[in-house]
């Protein structure tokens, strides 16, 4: 059914498949742990934290 260098592709796409599928949700929990920390930090001061642009060209929360 399947020749050799048909099967050594379809395993090398599903691989990379799986692979950014995981890369994927790390990042979307590295960012709902940032959210959830600053929630949690505004609704202690009731007030918004401040962000600082970074020198990659993205915002974060001040470091105090």
């Amino acid at each position: 059914m399947f020749n050799l260098p048909k099967l050594l592709i379809l395993i090398l796409v599903v691989g990379a498949v799986w692979y950014i599928y995981r890369a994927i949700k790390r990042e979307m929990n590295r960012v709902r742990e940032e959210l959830r920390k600053a929630e949690v930090d505004k609704s202690s001061t009731g007030e918004p934290q401040p962000l600082v642009k970074d020198k990659d060209g993205i915002y974060r929360l001040k470091d105090d």
